[in-house]
């Protein structure tokens, strides 16, 4: 676990340390949109078709996205009642619900989940983040947010309509390599000839993914006057939603005791890298974005650990 901990940690300064020298010139926010499409375009949805082509499909399975649904419900409605109720600008409202309501699960959870819980446990974290960073968020995650953008009172009928017409989340990747996967589950393909692109693409994620990860986080004078608006974002992401996960699991039962570790990792992570699309997507404000996903992933360093202390 020691040395886990010590891998994560240099790749997270690394990046983190390239903002500060850029070698070459190579800016930090340059690096990291393409080491972000280069994962999210090719290595995630590799990884994601393999995971998926051999999850076992049983009740252990239902279950997991059965909480990852009734834990994304409660942050994404706590948040939405905060959001509608407070005075700020449109939106800055709907970045705030898309950095509330979903953790960094793919980009981060995959590579934690393999480092600290085993490579088996990816698998939970693939389950947890195409519901939650993928499904949740280009439909409902959309819905909620345009609702606070559109004039008068939100029209969830009518914003519910437009993105079912548009169907933009059938364009993502990571949506066609699960359904690639699941099909090949369902009809028992065997690839023995990929072993060694498997395993070579299992050990990509950790450096690639932290790395972007790390890459995203920056800080500017921006923290001192906006930190308290973008800090109930932080509380119901890094506090409720770990919350929400342990009722669930408490009420409706563990999935073994390291499947329930690699479930509740999974809840206690800052809010999502992928949410800076569809920030730019639904003409949010990415700035407040980038506040709140920098102010999430700096305390998780501390609430995470916490949480392990307090749980497990």
């Amino acid at each position: 676990m020691q040395g886990s901990v010590l891998t994560i940690l240099f790749f997270l300064a690394l990046g983190i340390g390239w903002r500060f020298v850029s070698p070459q010139g190579i800016a930090a926010a340059s690096l990291q949109r393409h080491l972000q499409v280069l994962a999210h375009y090719v290595i995630l949805p590799v990884a994601v078709f393999f995971i998926l082509a051999k999850l076992p499909m049983n009740a252990a399975a239902m279950k997991i996205l059965w909480y990852v649904l009734g834990t994304s419900a409660i942050t994404l409605a706590v948040a939405w009642v905060w959001l509608h109720y407070s005075k700020m600008a449109p939106k800055t409202k709907g970045a705030l619900l898309i950095a509330a309501g979903f953790g960094n699960v793919l980009f981060l959870g995959v590579p934690l989940n393999k480092a600290l819980v085993g490579d088996w446990s990816m698998r939970i974290a693939v389950e947890y983040g195409l519901l939650a960073n993928v499904l949740l968020l280009y439909t409902a995650g959309a819905i909620l947010s345009r609702s606070f953008t559109e004039a008068g009172a939100p029209r969830f009928k009518g914003l519910a309509s437009e993105v079912l017409a548009q169907r933009f989340w059938l364009r993502e990747p990571l949506l066609w390599a699960a359904l690639a996967g699941l099909f090949a589950n369902f009809t028992s393909m065997e690839f023995p000839w990929f072993a060694s692109t498997q395993a070579a693409i299992y050990e990509l994620l950790l450096p690639l993914l932290l790395l972007s990860t790390a890459l995203a986080v920056s800080w500017s004078d921006a923290w001192k006057t906006q930190f308290v608006t973008v800090l109930p974002a932080a509380a119901i992401q890094l506090i409720l939603a770990p919350l929400a996960m342990w009722a669930m699991v408490s009420l409706f039962g563990s999935v073994g005791a390291k499947g329930t570790q690699a479930l509740m990792l999974n809840s206690m992570l800052p809010t999502a890298l992928l949410g800076f699309a569809a920030c730019e997507r639904h003409k949010l404000d990415t700035g407040t974005y980038a506040l709140a996903f920098s102010l999430t992933s700096a305390l998780a360093l501390v609430t995470v650990p916490l949480w392990f202390a307090l749980l497990f």
